[in-house]
């Protein structure tokens, strides 16, 4: 039996009417050739020369031998016959319904020399010989025992009765088109295989990176609508805590539970530890009365500005620990006792961050400081900074159990370094998440670069769809401000959106991207390494890329992929983690 292209035939063909008089030439091509013989069905193609125009091709059937050449058939269904007078073709159908058809000898010829064109293009047949003939097929006609036209030769026409036993008719037009060429020429090499290559191309599109990731993203946005019931439930409550790991949704809720205090006219507070994370609601929030967002210590000095109470000037140095821990919340408490505004709700976000200290002045900045409205997200595998905080009294426990924001990869990748009540990825498979080894330190800048630029220029991915997170930055060979090989970067994307951003793990707690590469984590604090990794992990929603130590990847865990030529490496160095970097 010979190769047929397509096969199987699809429904759109099989159950065409229309298509009738070929299927019966498909059937009796597939099972009167041999296997040396391809026949391919409904092709067309285009061929184009230098400074001429563009030319169409196209043909019921292509049969091809690899010694023999190609044969380009044309079938013209129902009782065929032609006017003497304008010699216009037509073809009446078992209803008697006359329709004009174009002449198929002509139709047919024009076809081949198109074919022709297109292979004298190719630079594997086109200083080669090639043999190519033609015919007609009439499936529904009989043969009238003369030739139809001048151009219309007995050997080049396939009639109804013909059809079982086609094989030979194949053979004769063969033998009718070759002569004796054959025997002096020999055909172009890998010329049936040129010719599958051009007329049943097989192939596979890669789909821009860009694209897929924001299919995963698309889905994973619809997910979060399905959160907000959680609210629903709790609108009679009025102390809640809710609790749950990363991706579970707890900072849009935070951030809803806010808007919708602030639209029922309560004055509310919506804070947080981490400076850009507020910065981050702030511009998400847009313009909402009765809600002020600050994240804590920014809440704290902004009070203490307003009520005239004096704080240290740090201008040239960088503020102690004590500054955030213990001034910047006396000053606040100071500046409650000068100033009469108070609010009805506070919203708090990471407040698994908040030290025990800090709850008296943000409860005594309520109005009813017992039973005022009071929300606390938190997630205990976030604590950074080593908090032991316990929240006021009277809260009523939710947790959240469905990780909503990162792809099943990534949350895979992130839970290895997660203690607390399983969660249930709901998001898409994803991409692979993707590991590049390094070297040494020297070795980050080259391998984030080459990421990056798979990723921006390769992959289509918009530079403000990505951040590149490091452990510390103030040990990372990396730079806020400085460029990673041929791209710019950023601390603040929204101003500068065509930059990659550069952030530390530490003051990114709480944002996401699409797409994070991870990077500087092979020589964190053990007291700090699992929160850090927990983190950096899971800010990514659709892709992840590591970029550390082979040491470092053991560590992380099975769930990443290696890049196909990544850089070996070594661990690289570190220091601690500064506080710093919360506050500016």
């Amino acid at each position: 039996m010979a190769t047929m292209f397509p096969t199987p035939l699809p429904l759109t063909v099989t159950s065409d009417a229309g298509r009738e008089a070929e299927l019966k030439v498909y059937d009796a091509l597939g099972a009167a050739l041999g296997p040396d013989h391809c026949v391919f069905y409904g092709v067309a193609w285009l061929s184009k020369s230098p400074g001429a125009a563009a030319r169409d091709g196209e043909v019921d059937f292509v049969v091809a031998h690899p010694e023999r050449g190609a044969l380009l058939l044309e079938v013209k269904g129902g009782r065929i016959g032609r006017d003497q007078v304008t010699g216009e073709w037509r073809s009446v159908d078992r209803t008697e319904h006359v329709h004009p058809i174009r002449d198929p000898f002509a139709q047919v010829k024009a076809s081949k020399h198109a074919l022709l064109h297109k292979l004298q293009e190719h630079p594997a047949t086109r200083r080669f010989f090639v043999s190519i003939g033609h015919g007609v097929v009439f499936p529904d006609s009989v043969n009238p025992k003369h030739p139809l036209a001048p151009d219309a030769r007995p050997e080049i026409t396939v009639f109804a009765e013909d059809l079982v036993d086609i094989g030979k008719c194949i053979d004769r037009m063969f033998e009718f088109w070759n002569g004796e060429v054959l025997g002096r020429m020999r055909l172009a090499p890998d010329f049936l295989q040129t010719l599958t290559d051009m007329l049943a191309p097989r192939f596979e599109l890669r789909q821009l990176l860009n694209s897929a990731l924001a299919d995963d993203d698309r889905q994973l946005l619809r997910l979060t609508d399905d959160q907000f019931r959680v609210l629903d439930l709790l609108s009679r409550q009025r102390r809640v805590a809710v609790s749950g790991g990363a991706g579970t949704g707890k900072t849009l809720l935070a951030l809803e539970k806010a808007r919708r205090l602030a639209a029922e006219g309560f004055e509310v507070l919506l804070t947080c530890f981490n400076k850009p994370l507020a910065d981050h609601l702030r511009r998400s929030a847009g313009p909402v009365e009765r809600l002020t967002i600050a994240n804590f210590h920014q809440y704290c000095w902004q009070q203490a500005q307003q009520a005239g109470i004096p704080l240290p000037d740090f201008s040239t140095g960088e503020q102690p620990p004590e500054f955030f821990d213990k001034t910047l919340p006396n000053a606040l408490l100071a500046a409650l006792d000068r100033l009469p505004q108070r609010f009805d709700a506070i919203v708090v976000d990471e407040g698994q961050d908040f030290l025990e200290s800090w709850w008296d002045p943000l409860m005594l900045s309520m109005a009813d400081s017992y039973g005022g409205v009071l929300y606390v997200f938190h997630d205990d595998n976030q604590q950074l900074y080593g908090r032991v905080s316990s929240f006021p009294s009277r809260m009523v426990e939710i947790p959240l159990t469905e990780n909503l924001r990162n792809t099943r990869r990534i949350h895979e990748t992130a839970t290895k370094f997660y203690r607390g009540t399983p969660l249930v990825p709901r998001g898409p498979e994803g991409q692979q998440v993707e590991r590049v080894i390094v070297k040494n330190p020297a070795e980050i800048g080259r391998a984030v670069s080459r990421v990056l630029h798979r990723l921006i220029r390769e992959g289509g991915v918009p530079a403000a769809d990505i951040a590149v997170l490091v452990g510390s930055m103030r040990s990372s060979p990396l730079k806020r401000g400085a460029p990673i090989g041929a791209f710019e970067t950023t601390g603040d994307q929204i101003a500068e959106p065509t930059k990659v951003l550069l952030e530390s793990v530490r003051r990114f707690k709480g944002l996401e991207r699409p797409v994070i590469v991870l990077t500087g984590i092979d020589d964190l604090p053990a007291t700090e390494e699992q929160a850090l990794l927990y983190v950096g992990l899971s800010r990514a929603r659709v892709h992840l890329v590591i970029v550390a130590t082979e040491a470092t990847m053991e560590r992380v865990g099975s769930g990443a992929t290696p890049m196909q030529g990544a850089l070996e490496t070594r661990p690289c160095g570190h220091g601690p983690l500064r506080y710093r970097e919360t506050w500016s």
